[in-house]
């Protein structure tokens, strides 16, 4: 069984026949609460630094053929505002512009879904202490098909590589202040058809749309003492016709330098994480998926790792270098 599956996760999966599979169609990250930007470009710009994220994943390792996601995020503000302790009512009111990019990979088996997307955000302030971020982020996405790798109980079937590039959008919006956030956001915006199907008198692939995704998520800094804190969050992801998926998130923070959390995926995963900054220049995080659906006893669990690297600014920035 196990040498047909990377043909099955390739068709069921990548391609996302989710009208059929109910499977989402987008990659699987555990680690977005520590690079919200990847799911809602909203988030650009409000921290005070250029953030740069680098990430790799490999989802059930042990089974041939399983996802592996890589990807690159950099995001920065192009607004210049005092910093915290030298904040006027003027400074905080203003508006402020900013940009950001994301490059990524995602391959099972013999497919490939490749992205590159850049991202513009206006950030303006509500109140003295909330503000709220606009952002929308435009791209392309490809898919590809390794034929090659296919595998069938008739041999002489053959498939042959294929390619198909659309464009695609998301929009998001962000509200926070230095101890809250909540956003929302649409991915595959666009709703883009793409161009592969296999019919040599049975259709394997067909309808491959891509379909839109909705992401509603919020988090909250919680002290429990003076170098302690707890970060619960949760993350709701829908796209028609799957079910709604949801995770439960939480994190003890000590002293903004290192933090340890868990999270749940409903009937999907428990997942165990760690990070730690290093200074003010770098920090790197790592988490492990058990899974809790049917799919364990053939997998040996997910590993996710990202490295972020921060490029502070000169003397004024835009908003509180907080961690989250």
């Amino acid at each position: 069984m196990k040498k047909y599956l990377p043909a099955l996760f390739a068709c069921g999966l990548a391609l996302g026949l989710a009208r059929q599979g109910h499977a989402q169609q987008l990659a699987q990250y555990s680690q977005y609460m520590n690079n919200n930007y990847i799911l809602n470009p909203a988030v650009a710009g409000t921290e005070d630094y250029i953030d740069l994220k680098f990430s790799y994943r490999t989802q059930w390792t042990g089974i041939e053929g399983a996802p592996k996601t890589y990807y690159a995020s950099v995001n920065s503000s192009l607004g210049r505002l005092h910093t915290q302790n030298k904040r006027t009512l003027h400074d905080w009111s203003r508006g402020f512009h900013a940009l950001g990019a994301i490059v990524y990979s995602d391959v099972t088996g013999p497919t490939r879904r490749t992205g590159a997307y850049g991202s513009y955000t206006y950030n303006l302030s509500l109140t003295r202490s909330l503000r709220l971020a606009m952002g929308v982020s435009v791209g392309v996405q490809q898919f590809s098909l390794d034929g090659s790798q296919l595998q069938f109980h008739n041999v002489n079937t053959l498939v042959a590589n294929q390619a198909s590039m659309v464009p695609d959008a998301t929009v998001g919006l962000w509200l926070y202040n230095d101890n809250f956030y909540a956003g929302v956001s649409s991915a595959q915006l666009l709703g883009n058809q793409l161009d592969i199907a296999y019919d040599p008198g049975t259709r394997l692939l067909s309808n491959n749309k891509l379909e839109r995704h909705y992401f509603l998520t919020g988090g909250v800094r919680l002290p429990l003492s003076e170098d302690v804190s707890l970060v619960p969050s949760v993350l709701v992801k829908y796209m028609k016709p799957a079910p709604v998926s949801v995770d439960f998130n939480a994190k003890v923070k000590f002293r903004d330098i290192m933090w340890l959390g868990a999270s749940y995926r409903y009937k999907d995963a428990i997942v165990g994480n760690v990070g730690v900054n290093f200074s003010d220049v770098a920090s790197l995080s790592y988490s492990y998926d058990a899974s809790t659906s049917e799919i364990s006893r053939y997998q040996n669990g997910s590993h996710e790792v990202i490295l972020g690297l921060k490029i502070k600014k000169k003397k004024k920035v835009v908003c509180v270098d907080r961690f989250w």
